[in-house]
């Protein structure tokens, strides 16, 4: 009896840590599908529907794109790029955890395949005994979804495996008619499997979205549901959840800033648009409401898309002109109505009207003081320049910028747009320069991040008020030159002379570290005391009210960020790190002002 009790608890235990495991799984795969090429989904997506025959007034032919959709998101998440990785794999690589749990599921994540499956009997605790038909092995899959009348039914699924032995199904549960199976059926190669599970998917996937498949209640069909609510009710989406909640604010009640981030962190080519087609056929149905709160969300995405791209995220300055040219292909392959574009313009329009309105008088002062930014490079970022000539332009700008912050009102100054500026490093590494970086931003008073470019190399994006940022990209560029300058000089020293050829660019590296860590410092320095100036001078301190006003804007994005752990310490020459710190303090704060005005 004991025994049995054991035993009864173990299995308990075991299916309980399944259980654990799939729902971590099932999180990362979404997770993953962040790292999936959006154009490529669609690109998949317009191959599959060339000839499916949609007809868009057909309330069904949106059931088909949204499954096209899902499969070809799907695939991709699993399909190796050219450089042999998949989405999955870019997860894994940047996920950093220590939880057991989460270790495992990963793991489990990296093998999950795609197989061709029959049903061969369902237990009451949700484990199926399925047959593989590509090796003829048994497995057991947890599943505790899969309708009791679905046994022998023959279905392409991905499965993870579990430590215990057991697997998860993972994606959609696809049921096969004859034609589907035969398909599948073409990629089994005796005694070998299932050959190239990938094309295996793709060719079913295709298959179904252009075919149909076989609907089964309760796996890939659920009437009960579609009974009983509308086609427009609530799904599994946030877009919808959202918009179902807008729909129900009385008239007059905007919706609550929890809700609007949470628009604001939608914001995508492939969610404007479902937004736009929900508010399309909501207005059909005669759910004006509905519609509206879906207009208005298509709304808030296209002016946080255009808001990012004034930041310089992701260095795409057009976003809305690729939304434009998305929905026209669509138009054109017969996937969307001419009432989508209809839509889409004339949100376009407000929105310009809007971003119009914002053009507030004293634009002239703001760009002097960009123009007089702009003339100082041109005396030294295009001419070259030591770190002395630089911090001594360092404090010009400074004091540039504090007069005009200190000519503004406070409401003035909240009526200015914050923008933003990319800087490509053509680095795919982190340097010594990169912790003048914070520096950087902290003495212009704005906001840095950091963002890898499709191609892989960091970029840095400046974000704040117009002048600042200016003052940013000034500063950054001005401490790249004087990083040339100093190390070229460094070069021709005593230090650097008398190494050994082996160590001389150990030395260099060392010296930039010194140098960067010698001007970081200077510049922390010279912000604390322009800070006490100001505050004793005018009575104002103009940074907590920019801080303000930056992360008011930052919040409008709808971006999140995640901290990075210092870098590890580097070994250095102590003379040649000396030699930089020396070099990034080498200057005096007056002089410096003197001479950048005399020039």
């Amino acid at each position: 009896m004991a025994t049995n009790s054991a035993r009864a608890a173990e299995s308990a235990d075991l299916f309980n840590y399944a259980e654990r495991l799939q729902e971590l799984i099932v999180e990362f795969r979404g997770e993953a599908m962040n790292f999936v090429a959006q154009p490529k989904v669609d690109e998949t997506v317009r191959q599959w529907l060339g000839r499916a025959n949609l007809d868009p007034d057909d309330p069904n032919s949106g059931d088909v794109i949204a499954e096209a959709l899902m499969f070809a998101l799907e695939l991709a998440t699993f399909t190796p790029s050219l450089s042999g990785s998949t989405a999955v794999d870019r997860l894994v690589r940047q996920h950093k955890s220590a939880d057991r749990d989460e270790l495992a599921a990963l793991e489990a994540l990296k093998q999950a395949s795609f197989r061709l499956l029959r049903i061969k009997s369902l237990d009451r605790d949700g484990l199926v005994l399925v047959e593989d038909l590509a090796s003829g092995k048994a497995l057991s899959m947890l599943d505790r979804d899969i309708p009791m009348f679905a046994t022998g039914l023959t279905l392409v699924a991905r499965l993870c495996p579990l430590p215990s032995g057991i697997f998860i199904s993972l994606g959609p549960l696809t049921p096969l008619d004859d034609a589907a199976l035969d398909v599948a059926l073409g990629f089994v190669r005796p005694g070998k499997g299932l050959n190239n599970p990938q094309r295996c998917a793709a060719a079913v996937y295709r298959h179904v979205v252009r075919h149909g498949a076989t609907r089964i209640p309760g796996l890939n069909s659920f009437p009960e549901l579609e009974d009983a609510t509308s086609p427009l009710d609530p799904e599994d989406s946030e877009l919808d959840l959202l918009a179902h909640a807008w729909a129900k604010l009385s008239s007059g009640i905007e919706p609550d800033t929890g809700s609007m981030n949470a628009a604001r962190s939608l914001a995508s080519l492939q969610s404007l648009i479902e937004a736009l087609v929900s508010s399309v056929k909501a207005r059909r149905d005669g759910r004006i409401r509905l519609a509206d709160a879906y207009s208005r969300l298509a709304s808030i995405q296209m002016e946080t898309m255009q808001r990012r791209a004034v930041a310089g995220f992701r260095g795409d300055g057009a976003p809305l002109d690729l939304v434009a040219e998305a929905i026209d292909r669509a138009i054109a392959e017969k996937m969307l109505t001419n009432e989508v574009r209809h839509l889409f313009n004339d949100l376009s329009r407000l929105l310009l009207a809007t971003a119009g309105a914002r053009a507030k008088a004293g634009d002239e002062d703001l760009a002097r003081v960009i123009q007089r930014i702009q003339a100082l490079r041109a005396k030294t970022v295009d001419q070259g320049c030591t770190e002395q000539e630089a911090l001594a332009s360092a404090n010009k700008v400074a004091e540039l910028l504090d007069r005009y912050g200190l000519s503004l009102s406070e409401i003035e100054l909240r009526r200015q747009v914050c923008e933003g500026i990319g800087i490509d490093t053509e680095r795919r590494r982190r340097g010594a320069f990169d912790t003048c970086v914070p520096g950087i931003a902290g003495f212009c008073d704005c906001k840095v991040w950091t963002e890898t470019t499709a191609t892989g190399p960091i970029r840095y994006i400046f974000f704040g008020l117009p002048a600042d940022v200016e003052a940013a990209h000034f500063l950054y560029d001005l401490i790249d030159v004087t990083f040339t300058t100093e190390t070229t000089q460094f070069k021709t020293g005593t230090i650097y002379g008398h190494l050994d050829p082996d160590e001389r660019r150990k030395a260099v590296n060392s010296f930039q570290i010194g140098l960067s860590h010698g001007i970081a410092g200077k510049l922390k320095t010279m912000k604390a005391e322009r800070d006490a100036t100001n505050k004793t001078s005018s009575g104002r301190d103009l940074m907590p009210l920019k801080t303000s006003v930056i992360d008011d804007e930052l919040t409008k994005l709808g971006l999140s960020f995640q901290a990075k752990s210092r870098a590890r310490r580097k070994r250095v020459l102590v003379d040649a790190y000396e030699a930089g710190q020396v070099a990034g303090r080498r200057f005096e704060v007056r002089a410096g002002i003197e001479t950048a005005i005399a020039n």
